[in-house]
Formats: structure tokens, C-alpha cells, sequence
């Protein structure tokens, strides 16, 4: 994709936010403030509004966004044309929704005057949300010695925020949860474990795909697992052609797990 089309991608997805947290903050100023009471939480439907408003964000952005979009560029790569599309959109909405979310919790929640690790470690996970923004618009092509720790950077901190965020949402649930025990409020911490389970045995399953397909083959038959492409697993090949085609040594494309036909600039 061009530089300049990301760049508009980029833009737009501020202006998206900034009008999101024009919005909340225009609702914080028109509402009137509610009546005191004896238990802060007590009858306060609006802030157990604001709270699940927050948190249903929050868990959409790190629980579906950001991660299916993680699971698209590691393994959609080999099989899918629009992979990179696809991660793109989907980033762009975890950015999207992850800000408004965290913009409720500062508008509605006095979050800046809070002392809670789970406050803190939002803004954390936060800053490390439009890091990867600032870096996408920095990226550089393949091939380029620069690549190298900018796709660790990218890497890093993108794995961090999501594992980060799933830990966060635990606590905040737990927050939550003190706050209004109300009917079955508990089996949120299994809904948001159950997300949490389904994407990490995506993440193993899709990381051994090639070495389950390969045991109904002959050792002598199929490359090393790390060797296959996602979409070639369990397909016989030539090891002397490999060989000859690279002057005696054996051809090894799809170790890093890229085809030669990637677009450069991915």
C-alpha cells in the first residue's frame, strides 16, 4: 500500500477518534450531575451505563480487533491476496474503538485523577496503541536494513498491548464486577476467558498447521516443516531440483515464512 494512502488512512482515523471524544465530552457537559447518595454506585444507572459503554469497547478492540488482525499478518500472509487489507481495517478499528473507550473512562471516570493499576496500565497500553499507529506510518520497505528492528519494534509492541489489555480487562472486570454484583454479572470473567482460550489455540494451531498436515507424508517426500509455506503443507517437492536450481544448495523461500511474490513494501 503507498505511502500516501496509509497517510489518509492515518489522518482519518484521527479525525474519527478526536470527533468521538468531541461527542463524549459534549454528553459530560450537557448531563446534570447526579444526586448525591449514601453508596456512590447506588441507583447511578448512568455510570453503570458509562462502565459497560467502556468496558464492552475496550473488550472489542483487544479482545477481536487487534488480535484477529495480529493472526492475519502472521498467517493470512501465505494464503490470502487481501491479507494485508484486512489487518489494516481491522487495526484501524481497535485504534478506534480502544480510544473512545479509554476517552469514556477519562471523561466519565475522573480516570486522571485515579491511582488504580488498572487506570495506569490503560494509559500504558495506550501509548503503545499509537506508537504502532506512528509506526505504520514510518514503516520500511522489505529488504531494507532499517526493517529489521522496526519489525521487532512493531512486533514487540504490538504482542505487549494485546497481552497487556487481556490482563487489564480481567481487572477491570473485576472492578466492575465489585461494584455491581447484580445477577450473573460473574460469568463475564468466563465469557472474556473463553475469548482469550479461542485465540491463543488459533495462535497454536495456525503456529503447527504445516507439521500436522505433514505426518500423513514420508519423511522423504515433504521439506522440514519450517520451510512450508501455510498453503503448501503436505505437498510432495523435488529436493534435487531445489538443489540444482541454486547451484547445490538447497532453495530455502519460505523459511522466513514470506513467498517471493509478497509485495515489497508490506
Amino acid at each position: 500500500m503507498a505511502l500516501p494512502n496509509l497517510l489518509v488512512m492515518v489522518v482519518l482515523m484521527f479525525v474519527s477518534c478526536c470527533c468521538a471524544i468531541s461527542t463524549v465530552v459534549a454528553q459530560t457537559a450537557a448531563s446534570p450531575a447526579p444526586a448525591p447518595a449514601a453508596d456512590p454506585n447506588e441507583g447511578n444507572a448512568t455510570s453503570i451505563g458509562w462502565y459497560k459503554a467502556h468496558g464492552w469497547l475496550l473488550w472489542t478492540a483487544f479482545g477481536v480487533f487487534f488480535p484477529v488482525g495480529i493472526l492475519l499478518s502472521r498467517y493470512g500472509q501465505y494464503r490470502l491476496k487481501w491479507w494485508f487489507e484486512a489487518h489494516l481495517a481491522l487495526q484501524i478499528l481497535g485504534v478506534i474503538t480502544s480510544t473512545i473507550g479509554v476517552a469514556i473512562a477519562f471523561n466519565k471516570f475522573d480516570a486522571l485523577n485515579d491511582e488504580m493499576t488498572h487506570t495506569k496500565l490503560g494509559v500504558a497500553i495506550m501509548v503503545l496503541v499509537w506508537v504502532q499507529v506512528l509506526l505504520s506510518v514510518i514503516r520500511p520497505k522489505r529488504g531494507k536494513v532499517s526493517r529489521v528492528p522496526w519489525y521487532f519494534i512493531h512486533w514487540l509492541f504490538g504482542t505487549t498491548a494485546v497481552l497487556l489489555a487481556w490482563y487489564n480487562i480481567f481487572k477491570g472486570l473485576d472492578l466492575y464486577v465489585t461494584s455491581w454484583t447484580v445477577g450473573t454479572q460473574k460469568d463475564l470473567y468466563v465469557l472474556f476467558a473463553i475469548n482469550v482460550a479461542i485465540l491463543a489455540f488459533a495462535y497454536l494451531f495456525l503456529d503447527r498447521f504445516n507439521h500436522l498436515m505433514n505426518q500423513s507424508k514420508e519423511q522423504n517426500v515433504v521439506h522440514p516443516n519450517a520451510w512450508y509455506p501455510l498453503g503448501m503443507a503436505g505437498k510432495p517437492v523435488n529436493r534435487q531440483a531445489d538443489a540444482e536450481n541454486v547451484g547445490g544448495t538447497t532453495k530455502q523461500t519460505a523459511g522466513s515464512g514470506v513467498d517471493d511474490t509478497t509485495d515489497n513494501n508490506v
